[in-house]
């Protein structure tokens, strides 16, 4: 069997002698096999792009240990004893475990020797990087019947008008960037939140604001709030945006110009990393004041209804009361879950209380509330550095407050700011 991969060899003698170097993983292939016929001991043969003739090692009481924890991943390792030498192994996650599994059958014993051939041991032809780029632009060009190189890294299926997700996608580990861009897609399925490694997805031109039953499951999975970076919705003809968005902690790009949104979810206070956030050429009435607490270097809000509207720094407003004053049992328990900042999702509870906790707003205290707050909207200024935003120093957020506490001593501070202004 051969193996095409990348592999690190890591020599434990030398590298305690000289623990400071390291050294980096070569493009090389792996072969389980025998010399001859006669001869049953089987070794594994390592060729590399410097070391094309191989280096061989011994597989029978040879071998101390096998790491396949991170054999999902695509990693693993494999010690031998003599020389003492550490194979770290880079390479396609199916591939690598038909051939770890092999060398397993080979120390238990349990390997059919004779469908071993005599070749597997020959030197064999390393070959040249993967292509791990694939730009599709025209319909002819789509793998249709043999689907995608599983070594895929980006990809890029642009303009083609469809009108559905591709489920041969999810089978790519190793995708870091998928460009949907210009086609007619309205939702993507759950497990695209699975992807190990996506880190920038692209959506932009489609339709995602088309139905209003859109699902965004894929936002609820682990691998994605993550890994991903880049968010582009530009043009979806959106008129909200999921609660689910505040899950994406490892977003740093969020692009949502040229839609149709008036309001933003409370929860993208919670997208700590986010840096660049663009709002432009929507319908905007105010922001969600949680956004000034966001460390962001860039933000671009031209476009909005509240670019017109705002000509002085601050408007009478009349704080909403909701119906209940007074906080229920189920507002009191998910207020402790927050504040606790514990995990949770469907498996753990019901799935209308996941619902319930992700619609939470925000005091300016930071205490989460519910059904039980005070709502009005204030004019903040953001850094001019940092606005996409020429005409206006004042922009309309929308501010909660958890009671009266909280609002009282804000409501005289506004009070005498605008007797200032």
């Amino acid at each position: 069997m051969k193996l095409n991969c990348r592999v690190e060899v890591n020599d434990r003698t030398f590298n305690v002698l000289h623990s400071s170097l390291k050294r980096k993983p070569e493009r090389g292939c792996l072969v389980i096999g025998r010399h001859s016929i006669k001869n049953n001991e089987l070794h594994i043969l390592l060729q590399t792009q410097k070391n094309l003739c191989g280096a061989k090692y011994k597989v029978n009481d040879n071998i101390e240990m096998i790491f396949d924890k991170f054999i999902a991943n695509g990693k693993a390792t494999i010690r031998i004893k003599e020389p003492p030498h550490d194979l770290l192994i880079q390479s396609d996650p199916i591939s690598l475990k038909g051939f770890i599994h092999l060398v397993k059958l080979a120390l238990s014993k349990k390997v059919n020797l004779s469908t071993i051939t005599i070749s597997n041991l020959n030197t064999k032809k390393i070959f040249n990087a993967q292509k791990k780029k694939l730009v599709i632009k025209n319909k002819f060009e789509y793998p249709t019947l043999k689907g995608f190189p599983r070594y895929t890294e980006e990809l890029i299926i642009e303009g083609l008008n469809r009108k559905s997700f591709d489920l041969q996608i999810l089978r790519l580990n190793n995708l870091k960037v998928l460009n949907l861009s210009n086609n007619q897609i309205r939702s993507l399925p759950k497990d695209l939140g699975c992807m190990p490694h996506l880190k920038e997805l692209i959506l932009s031109g489609n339709r995602f604001g088309i139905d209003a039953n859109t699902k965004w499951d894929w936002l609820d999975q682990d691998n994605i709030r993550k890994s991903l970076c880049l968010l582009d919705l530009t043009s979806n003809r959106l008129t909200k945006i999921p609660d689910k968005i505040g899950k994406l902690h490892g977003l740093v790009n969020l692009k949502l110009g040229t839609n149709l949104l008036t309001v933003l979810p409370q929860s993208m206070r919670k997208l700590t990393s986010l840096r660049y956030l663009d709002l432009s050429n929507n319908c905007l009435w105010y922001l969600p004041e949680g956004i000034r607490k966001l460390q962001l270097s860039e933000i671009n809000i031209c476009g909005n209804q509240f670019a017109e509207a705002s000509k002085s720094p601050f408007k009478p407003n009349n704080p909403l009361y909701p119906n209940q004053l007074v906080p229920s049992l189920v507002e009191c328990a998910a207020k402790v879950i927050l504040s606790t900042s514990m995990s949770y999702d469907a498996s753990m509870i019901p799935r209308t209380l996941v619902k319930y906790l992700d619609s939470a707003t925000y005091c300016l205290c930071g205490k989460a509330c519910f059904q039980s707050y005070i709502r009005s909207i204030y004019y903040f200024t953001l850094k001019l550095s940092v606005v996409k935003y020429s005409r206006e120093e004042f922009i309309p957020f929308e501010c909660y407050f958890c009671s009266f506490n909280c609002y009282g001593p804000y409501c005289k501070i506004m009070q005498l700011l605008r007797s200032v202004y």
